[in-house]
């Protein structure tokens, strides 16, 4: 009977041991994290981790959120792993080494590869920090993965540049249209200038139609980028030019010369408005 019942001590000592290593580590600083997750839980100041499938939590956590634990984000936070469900642990901490706007940060799941995506976009652009992390099952926390830089608006300029070279001034205006922020990422005269000169040279190289169809794209543009569709053809003296941002990014003469080729256009195809552009060209050249 002694022998017995120390055999069976001996299992329940073992069996508590085994569920103790299978639970996390937890502390009183832990449990100051879960009572600020809880107090939080309403508001803000942590970020929940959508899509993450219950499966790989353990039992009785059905999501992850990660809570900031820093003032000063600007070279990141670190990030308490709260998990909830049936129960509430807290799963450590771990690291977000990048400027972290709590306003404009968003976590996901990414089932292609299984990690989690925390990013962090800064404000009135659409430049993001972003980090990955594996969540390891066995030893219940996060693992950073990799880290880098994203600009959806930045790659569409990008995409908008290499279309102008190319001559396609529609598609390149379109790039513009779906940026965000524009005006953070360009100077609005300085890419009116680079389309207008784009769609002359592509109008001067191009069948009639073609190169009027050049010249609505490049109006296209105009109104994306300023809303001002006119500006080429709305100066009314040399100063008014000169004072202009535009003046800035084209020379008087090159923007008369434009004007001169479009008012031929449109008077061989039989477009009243030719006389526009000769009047705005003479003011350019200072015969006003």
């Amino acid at each position: 009977m002694i022998c017995s019942f120390r055999s069976s001590a001996s299992g329940f000592l073992v069996a508590i041991t085994v569920l103790f290593f299978a639970l996390p580590a937890c502390s009183d600083e832990y449990g100051e994290y879960i009572d600020d997750w809880e107090i939080r839980a309403h508001g803000s100041g942590f970020f929940r981790i959508l899509g993450i499938p219950s499966e790989m939590l353990p039992d009785g956590i059905d999501n992850l959120d990660l809570l900031i634990l820093g003032d000063h984000l600007i070279d990141g936070s670190e990030l308490a792993v709260i998990g909830y469900g049936r129960d509430t642990l807290c799963f450590g901490t771990v690291a977000f080494d990048m400027f972290l706007n709590p306003a404009k940060a968003f976590a996901s799941f990414r089932s292609e590869d299984s990690l989690i995506i925390l990013s962090s976009e800064y404000p009135s652009r659409t430049t993001k920090c972003n980090m990955s992390y594996a969540w390891d099952k066995d030893e219940q926390n996060l693992i950073p993965v990799e880290s880098w830089i994203s600009d959806k608006s930045a790659d569409l300029l990008a995409s908008a540049d290499s279309l102008l070279e190319i001559s396609e001034i529609r598609q390149a205006a379109d790039s513009i249209f779906a940026m965000y922020y524009g005006w953070a990422y360009y100077d609005a005269s300085e890419l009116c200038c680079r389309f207008l000169r784009a769609a002359h040279e592509a109008s001067m190289d191009a069948p009639d139609e073609e190169a009027l169809d050049y010249y609505d794209a490049a109006v296209y543009a105009f109104d994306i980028i300023q809303s001002n569709d006119t500006w080429f053809i709305s100066f009314d003296s040399l100063e008014a030019f000169l004072s202009s941002d535009y003046a800035e990014y084209i020379e008087a003469e090159e923007l008369a010369d434009i004007l001169r080729d479009y008012a031929k256009l449109f008077r061989d195809n039989g477009f009243a408005v030719e006389a526009v552009f000769d009047n705005t060209a003479d003011i350019l050249e200072g015969k006003e």
